[in-house]
């Protein structure tokens, strides 16, 4: 498996931290965030930084399964990245009336829309990482 699902996972994680403190940054000035922008984000930016560095390494694009594999597996490590941090976030106001408002079933398919769209970021963007690779590659 070309992906480097360790780094892929840290990337993602500095992502999602830095996103947190511009959240943070632009509430002090009354801005707030796009809402899904802290969802999509992330994934972006870390499956382009892997597809270029994949591009860098095979010097081929990947093969269209082999590609939606790997896609599944970051997704895996974001899904296994947020369990693990919902304990940080379990208390905050938001979570909190979440909680209380939407039944449990609803909350675990909204988790689960969330990881198919960012199955689909993966997969999106992985590639468009590994064809800015290569055309650095040519240049």
């Amino acid at each position: 498996m070309p992906v480097n699902l360790i780094r892929y996972g840290l990337l993602w994680m500095g992502a999602s931290v830095a996103m947190l403190l511009l959240g943070l940054v632009l509430a002090q000035f009354g801005v707030g965030m796009p809402a899904g922008l802290a969802t999509v984000l992330p994934p972006m930016f870390a499956a382009v930084l892997e597809g270029i560095r994949i591009a860098h390494s095979t010097r081929a694009p990947l093969a269209g399964k082999s590609a939606w594999i790997n896609a599944a597996a970051m997704t895996g490590v974001v899904a296994v990245l947020t369990v693990i941090q919902l304990p940080l976030y379990w208390n905050t106001p938001m979570v909190a009336e979440a909680r209380e408002t939407i039944p449990f079933v609803y909350l675990a398919g909204i988790f689960l829309l969330l990881l198919a769209v960012i199955l689909m970021v993966n997969r999106l963007f992985l590639a468009h990482g590994i064809k800015l690779g290569l055309k650095r590659l040519e240049e």
